[in-house]
């Protein structure tokens, strides 16, 4: 039973091999026929066997069936004699033969019934493009008209390069179809790299960087590649012999030449790599070497020598990719995936070549689409990061590529955030327009949009001080009230509900002249960088001293405890921490970190030209405003009214929330605004006292809540419509700190029209 099964074997198989079609049949129904469906083989390898012994009767049983659409033979010695018979039935329409086999170097055809033993045609690489009847980039012979029903025809090739040839018989409208597509597709192919070509020399003009020009010699090799490939420019060297090989292998190396040296500019080798940097020196070099060579003189050298050397190259630059992706070096994301898909792409395509993977549609159009592949993630590499329009500014204020990517990507992330939190709020909106949620969503979407204002505010003062084209400060500032803003910006940004205790020590009737909106903007960023996302706070302590130099005075800055993610070195160009230490150095101060008992503290001193500024004019404004208490009688409410002797203020104090209302009542006939410290005792609920108070409420007044609560958030008494709150612990360090913060808040909403925020929570 198992011989049979094996005898049942070894006839499929052979019944498979020889159940190719016996005679390429070209009729009204079959415009084009694979002569591989019908064709018989035999190989010469001494290249010694004449016509009339390949046709003998004891050689022509030696012929084997082909049975493959694409004859893909390799590196073979001697010549290939392939055989088949033809039936033409077709009336009055040209037959042609197509032999589509790029780099062959000798094609004989013969066709014995009408000539006997004369060749019919002598074509290939080998030969004049002139000796071509049919001037075409494929070898195209027309079968002749007074051919009989049936004839055989034979087809001998040979070359010292690898043999692969698609051959079929078309009739002439085939044919033109076939070629009107492939030129089509080529056409596709140019025009793509004519694209990057032209944006290439545009960039170079504009940047003056080498990297560009080598970039366009790349495109402009890959071009001449594909056409060589295709044989499209042997027609430009009628007479030469040989031309195609020797184009296509100087566009192959010079290509490899150009993609070694526009790696060392596109990572930076020389700074980065230099030891790498020279190793591609040298294979840069040798390729430029071989180029020669191969042009030269391509029949002197295997063509495998080339082929090592591609391949060799490709695995340098390979490692040279992995190098740098795994020292993290900028912009070698980019480079890794263009040179793995180089490598894989010619892999693949080489295997093709080689006659290991039949494909004509890799062997002819593979390699040109992978590089065009690769030179494209290049191209995107260097317009995402270079930012090449920018470049010759950046080269001469020395800013490296690496720093404008850190500040590319840096954008990007902290955008990112800001997007989506609009995007989520709008769209919430939409779905649920008609939610008691609505107004919530919709003031986190407009927190968003402060935020992305922010980040164009820091872009712009960033590029001011790079490019010195600062405005002059056109009036004095107070420091306090310059720390007022910076914390209510803070404040209006926050999304996160962070906590930030913000002292300040004599820093009253002090005026700042020069630099306040710089000063304003480092206040403002080292709360939004240094700040915890948790509950912890975050303390901020501004200290002014006085220093023996006249008109100026030494303001001191501590944060601690600092986050984790707060490094000691600023190494990347970005909005956090570069950013604040390129302020403070236009500042001219100095910046120290130090950590004491686990506890990370930042110390910022800075030299700013300010003045005293004098105390009655200070007191006027503080006049305009009354304090008023409002809750029972205890220990806190006499410590704040204790704190409170040294303010010229008037201060009233109330126990009941109906004779607060009585004394706030008609507020438009009250002279001055008032400052409310509500205190969380005797019993009233904070948010119900302030709903009714609201309505009574000037532009100006400011309610400050004082609670002993734990649970109470400085942004949940702010949805409750309190403008700060103040625990009963603080109540000796922080009261008169808070009271002033408010009373210019107040002063500088009484200048203006923007009215005041309603709750977004109303309870009946």
């Amino acid at each position: 039973m198992f011989y049979r099964l094996i005898l049942l074997f070894l006839l499929i198989i052979s019944n498979s091999a020889w159940s190719s079609n016996t005679i390429a049949i070209i009729d009204d129904t079959n415009s084009a026929f694979n002569i591989g469906k019908s064709g018989y083989y035999f190989i010469d390898k001494d290249q010694n066997l004449s016509f009339d012994t390949i046709t003998s009767d004891k050689y022509a049983k030696r012929f084997r069936p082909l049975n493959r659409d694409y004859l893909q033979f390799g590196m073979v010695q001697g010549n290939i004699w392939i055989r088949t018979d033809v039936a033409i039935r077709t009336s009055n329409m040209p037959i042609l033969l197509t032999i589509d086999s790029p780099r062959l170097q000798n094609l004989d055809i013969y066709l014995p019934n009408l000539y006997e033993n004369q060749v019919q045609a002598e074509l290939g690489g080998a030969r004049p493009y002139n000796n071509k009847k049919i001037k075409a980039p494929n070898y195209i012979f027309s079968i002749p008209a007074n051919s009989p029903p049936v004839f055989t025809l034979y087809i001998k090739l040979s070359s010292h390069l690898p043999i692969n040839a698609e051959i079929k018989l078309k009739t002439l409208s085939k044919m033109s179809s076939d070629a009107q597509k492939e030129l089509t597709f080529t056409g596709i192919l140019i025009g793509i790299l004519l694209t990057l070509l032209i944006y290439n020399v545009f960039f170079f003009i504009k940047t003056s960087h080498p990297m560009y020009i080598i970039y366009c010699v790349l495109l402009v090799g890959i071009a001449v590649l594909h056409l060589a490939l295709h044989d499209q420019l042997s027609q430009l060297f009628p007479n030469s012999v040989n031309i195609q090989e020797k184009i296509y292998n100087f566009a192959a190396l010079s290509c490899l030449c150009a993609i070694v040296f526009f790696s060392r500019l596109y990572l930076e080798t020389k700074d980065h790599l230099p030891k790498m940097d020279r190793i591609l020196i040298a294979v840069g070099t040798l390729n430029a070497l071989f180029a020669i060579i191969f042009t030269m003189a391509p029949e002197k050298i295997n063509i495998m020598v080339l082929s090592f050397i591609v391949v060799c190259t490709l695995i340098i630059l390979t490692t040279h990719a992995i190098i740098a992706f795994i020292k993290n070096i900028p912009f070698s994301g980019y480079y890794l995936v263009a040179r793995l898909t180089l490598l894989c792409g010619h892999f693949a395509w080489l295997m093709s070549v080689y006659g290991i993977i039949p494909s004509v549609l890799l062997f002819e159009w593979g390699l040109t689409l992978t590089i065009i592949v690769e030179a494209m993630i290049h191209f995107t590499g260097m317009v995402a990061q270079t930012a090449p329009l920018l470049q010759r500014h950046i080269q001469k204020n020395k800013y490296s590529q690496t720093e404008i990517a850190d500040l590319l990507s840096d954008l990007s992330s902290r955008l990112r955030r800001q997007i989506n939190i609009i995007g989520g709020g709008l769209s919430y909106l939409e779905q649920a327009a008609a939610s008691n949620d609505t107004k919530l969503f919709l003031t986190s979407s407009l927190t968003a949009n402060n935020n992305l204002k922010n980040l164009i505010e820091r872009i712009d003062l960033l590029s001011d001080i790079k490019e010195n084209t600062l405005a002059d400060q056109p009036s004095p500032l107070l420091l306090n009230q310059l720390i007022d803003n910076a914390y209510n910006n803070f404040q209006r940004l926050d999304q996160d509900n962070a906590q930030i205790e913000l002292n300040t020590y004599k820093t009253d009737h002090v005026e700042i002249l020069q630099n306040a909106s710089i000063l304003q903007h480092l206040i403002e960023s080292l709360a939004q960088e240094f700040k915890h996302f948790t509950d912890q706070p975050l303390t901020l302590n501004i200290t002014r001293h006085e220093i023996n130099r006249e008109g100026v005075t030494l303001l001191e800055l501590k944060c601690y405890p600092l986050p984790t993610r707060i490094r000691t070195t600023a190494t990347s160009f970005d909005l956090g921490m570069h950013y604040i230490t390129l302020l403070i150095q236009h500042l001219d101060g100095e910046i120290q970190i130090s950590e004491s008992d686990s506890t990370r503290s930042i110390t910022i001193q800075l030299p700013m030209h300010a003045r005293i500024r004098s105390v009655n004019s200070n007191m006027s404004q503080q006049h305009h405003f009354d304090i008023i208490l409002f809750g029972q009688e205890d220990n806190n409410l006499h410590k704040a009214l204790t704190v409170l002797q040294s303010h010229a203020n008037k201060i009233e104090h109330f126990t009941t929330l109906e004779s607060l209302l009585d004394y706030l009542e008609l507020p438009a006939k009250r002279e001055s605004g008032s400052i409310i410290l509500v205190f969380d005792n005797g019993g009233h609920i904070p948010h119900i006292t302030q709903q009714r108070l609201l309505p009574l409420m000037r532009h100006e007044d400011q309610c400050l809540l004082i609670s002993n609560n734990v649970k109470m958030s400085l942004d949940y008494a702010k949805k409750l419509s309190f403008d700060d709150l103040l625990a009963y612990s603080e109540l000796d360090s922080q009261l008169e700190q808070r009271i002033s913060r408010l009373i210019q808040k107040g002063d500088r909403l009484k200048n203006t029209s923007l009215s005041r925020i309603n709750p977004l929570h109303k309870t009946p």
